[in-house]
């Protein structure tokens, strides 16, 4: 513990000493925090900042961030541009693709409609849609990528024949229907991951409730938790909305394509300050209960097919789980869709979350070793005080 509060004071000595940066075309300017923080915390904000301040001049980092401890917000910031063709900038309520963060949300209305007693994860998917051709294929199946159903991003012509178009959840669910993909696997025998199961989990919430998945989303989600520049993509009006664009590891604007159109799978878009409203309302209980969280954060596949080491990384209902070395699982799940490369982590234990929102192809939006190195030096003050 000693060692610990030395390296915490000699890192916020350093970091005073050597904080300043000088002032260039483009850069951001530090937010101030909008509640007071610790010495700690003020400390851990600048560590952070020095650590992003160099991904946007050295790594190309477009995007924005949002490291929160204990439900507030400890560091905030936007780097970059919403179109970097246009030079509009990033503001804290640009919303951003989630990518497959989205899954999050699906996997939340599907769990939701589960406690209401509007369906049941053993369910069979051919309850829904009759013509559905995999008898053995539950909602749970779906929930835990454990269908066997291919992938409809990557596949071939002879299964999408019109590529000319949005795609709707509805296409997704007639291309296994019409198509009669053969499953990967015997359903429940292992885990690999679909895009498929959440496009077609979206069609069952929307089958379910008799609304457009997009309309249960905001109803249901969104609105009453204050998400207000959250949204699921809906070709009908998206492309009218301000958003951030996408862009190639270049800094070229990427297109949309046909699979933009199907949801559930993605397709959410949403800030980092609403992503921390959604981070609070899933601790607080106020969608679901704590039963049915315990639930969605259990590991759910064990084979060595599935995952090398299921005790280390694995995953639930929605979401993926990673073994810390302190034996605490880490709940999140990535996003990359496009040039998205986004992060939605949470230390339920420590009560720290970190969200990186990014609209620039860049793989190191991914590595979060170093900001949650920087976090431990929330740990001493919080031991100091709990053995006092």
């Amino acid at each position: 513990m000693l060692w610990n509060k030395c390296l915490f004071y000699t890192l916020t000595m350093l970091l005073l000493a050597g904080s300043g940066a000088p002032s260039f075309a483009g850069a951001p300017r530090p937010n101030e925090s909008r509640a007071a923080l610790t010495d700690a915390e003020r400390t851990v904000k600048m560590l952070l900042d020095r650590h992003f301040m160099q991904r946007y001049r050295q790594e190309n980092f477009n995007g924005t961030v949002l490291i929160a401890h204990n439900g507030k917000p400890i560091y905030e910031q936007t780097f970059g541009y919403a179109d970097l063709s246009t030079k509009d900038r990033l503001t804290q309520n640009t919303p951003f693709e989630l990518a497959s963060i989205s899954k999050t949300f699906t996997a939340t209305a599907v769990l939701k409609l589960d406690e209401q007693g509007m369906l049941s994860l053993d369910e069979p998917v051919k309850l829904y849609f009759p013509d559905f051709p995999y008898e053995a294929v539950t909602i749970r199946h779906l929930l835990t990528h454990r269908s066997g159903l291919p992938d409809y991003v990557f596949m071939g012509n002879s299964f999408i024949t019109d590529r000319s178009h949005y795609m709707s959840n509805e296409d997704v669910v007639n291309i296994f229907i019409n198509k009669k993909a053969p499953l990967l696997f015997f359903p429940n025998s292992k885990f690999e991951y679909s895009n498929s199961n959440y496009a077609i989990l979206a069609a069952i919430v929307a089958k379910v409730t008799g609304m457009k998945f997009q309309a249960y989303m905001h109803d249901s989600i969104f609105a009453p938790l204050g998400m207000n520049h959250s949204f699921v993509f809906d070709f009908e009006d998206t492309i009218q909305r301000d958003y951030a664009k996408t862009h190639d590891a270049y800094g070229q604007k990427l297109k949309d394509v046909c699979f933009d159109g199907a949801v559930g799978d993605k397709g959410v878009y949403s800030t980092a300050e609403d992503m921390l409203k959604w981070d609070n309302a899933l601790k607080s209980g106020k969608i679901l209960s704590e039963e049915t969280l315990e639930e969605a954060y259990k590991p759910r596949s064990f084979e060595t097919e599935s995952f090398s080491d299921s005790e280390t990384k694995n995953y639930g209902y929605g979401w993926r789980m990673a073994k810390q070395a302190d034996g605490n699982n880490i709940i999140y799940h990535n996003g990359w869709w496009h040039g998205n490369n986004n992060v939605f982590a949470r230390n339920l234990r420590d009560n720290t979350t970190i969200i990186v929102l990014g609209n620039r192809l860049n793989q190191g939006n991914y590595s979060t070793d170093p900001i949650w190195e920087i976090l431990k030096a929330l740990k001493e003050p919080e031991q100091t005080a709990a053995e006092q």
